[in-house]
This record gives C-alpha cells, sequence and structure tokens, in this order.
C-alpha cells in the first residue's frame, strides 16, 4: 500500500512540476472549450510552427497535462519543423491538469474516477471537430497523442480502442502508470487482441531506470505482450532512459517518442 501511495505521489508531483520557457519559430494561440461530455471547461494551448500550411492538409499532434507540458513540447516541435523532420503540423495540448484523475483513468478506483471514455468522447467528438473549424487539419486518422504518468495510461487506453473510430495512429506514453487498478490497462490490451488481427499505429513507450521493480516489471510485460502479437501493421520502440525516475525521464521520452513516430 505504501508503494502505491507513493507512485500516486509521483503522479501528482509530475503534473505539478514547471514547464520549460517557451522559445519557438512560430505562433501561439489560446482558446477555451466547454465540454457537454463531461460538463467541464478546457484550455486549449496550441502552437502553431512554421512549417504549418494553411492551404494544405496538416498533422495533428496532441499532448495531455497542457498547463505544464505544453512548453516543453512546443519547443521540440519547433525545432523538429525548423530542421525539416516532420511533416507539416499543428501541436495542442489539453489543460485542466487538475482533473487528470478523473479524465486519464480507465476505472473508478483509488485515486481515480474512471472518466476515460468520456474524455476520450471529448476528443473526439467536441476537441478534435472544434480544431477542424479553426485551423486546416487532415481528417483521416494519422493524428499523434502524447502522455506521462496516468496521461500515458491514457495514451495506451485509447490505443486499445477500435481502430475504424479512433482519430490516432501515433502514440507516445512516457512513465505508464501500469499499477493502477491492479494493472487494469492489461486487460484493455487484450480485450484489443482478442478483438482484432492488426494494430496499424506507431507507438513509442518509455520509462526511466529509477522508477522502480513494480513498473519497470509492468513496462517489460507489456511491451512483450505487444511485441508477440504480430501485428502485421505495429511498428513499436521500447526504450528505458538511463539514470531517470518517474518525473526526470519524460521530457527525453517526448523527444525520443517524437523522432520515433515521425521517422517510422
Amino acid at each position: 500500500m505504501k508503494f502505491i501511495q507513493l507512485l500516486f505521489l509521483c503522479n501528482i508531483l509530475c503534473c505539478c512540476s514547471k514547464d520549460d520557457n517557451l522559445d519557438v519559430l512560430g505562433a501561439t494561440e489560446e482558446f477555451t472549450i466547454e465540454s457537454t461530455i463531461i460538463n467541464d471547461r478546457y484550455p486549449i494551448y496550441i502552437f502553431i510552427p512554421e512549417n504549418y500550411d494553411s492551404n494544405s492538409l496538416n498533422q495533428l499532434i496532441i499532448a495531455l497535462d497542457g498547463n505544464t507540458r505544453f512548453n516543453t513540447i512546443a519547443n521540440m516541435i519547433s525545432v523538429k519543423a525548423e530542421n525539416d523532420d516532420m511533416p507539416s503540423s499543428i501541436f495542442i495540448a489539453i489543460g485542466n491538469n487538475e482533473q487528470r484523475n478523473r479524465d486519464y483513468t480507465p476505472t473508478a478506483y483509488s485515486h481515480g474516477e474512471g472518466g476515460a471514455e468520456n474524455f476520450y468522447r471529448f476528443i473526439k467528438e467536441e476537441l478534435i471537430p472544434e480544431l477542424e473549424s479553426r485551423y486546416s487539419i487532415d481528417p483521416i486518422n494519422n493524428k499523434t497523442l502524447i502522455g506521462h504518468s496516468f496521461g500515458g495510461l491514457f495514451t495506451q487506453y485509447v490505443m486499445a480502442q477500435n481502430r475504424s473510430s479512433n482519430p490516432f495512429n501515433k502514440f507516445i506514453a512516457s512513465g505508464t502508470s501500469y499499477w493502477f487498478d491492479s494493472g487494469v490497462i492489461f486487460e484493455y490490451e487484450q480485450n484489443y487482441a482478442d478483438t482484432h488481427t492488426d494494430l496499424d499505429v506507431t507507438f513509442y513507450n518509455g520509462m526511466g531506470t529509477l522508477e522502480g521493480g513494480v513498473m519497470l516489471a509492468s513496462f517489460e510485460e507489456m511491451n512483450e505482450r505487444l511485441d508477440t502479437r504480430d501485428y502485421l501493421n505495429f511498428k513499436h520502440k521500447n526504450e528505458l532512459i538511463e539514470g531517470s525516475g518517474h518525473g526526470g525521464s519524460a521530457n527525453k521520452i517526448f523527444k525520443k517518442g517524437l523522432d520515433y513516430v515521425f521517422n517510422n
């Protein structure tokens, strides 16, 4: 129980850590969207890189924990766009971090309210259509989702949803809270495998080597499970960040993840 409480504390601290200064080539914007599905409001932080083309269909990259992750990831994307290392894109991050225990968790459990299904619906049915009305975004299912800790849990929950209606085909998960609800995310992975013969996505999964035994063992188990499914179109890389813990590994994983999903 003490170990679970420590993991939960790490989850709270990592979402509240200070973001990097914003130093980008491009434009930033912000708006607030009200969700009728969740009955809550979300600040949406937007970065429009220099390679964004309003006359073509751009890829969409969505990150969670926007209040504290936007600047960091926007800086990374700015550099990649400047170096022509990614297609024309637009990056947004979803705020309202204080509700992450509600929104990012797939089941109701101590430290989580099980709101992932509604939050996924909010992204698909409310947020993405609003973004498509404001910006030139490719409507096909080639979007990227990035999450850390409980955000990594939600990212892998979304990856396990039905492909035909899933707007995402690129996923970056950092320090995933595999421990949540006795490893319930493994049930979602198994349910997907039982009902699908392919997983046509690109997935980068990272974790720091100082996370601890349960986290590292679960990380290894999930990666082994996915790799042994023999999905024809599944692209997957997992990586341990040496000498880094739960919060310290996140930025390295985001950068490595962006490099991987946009080059494979």
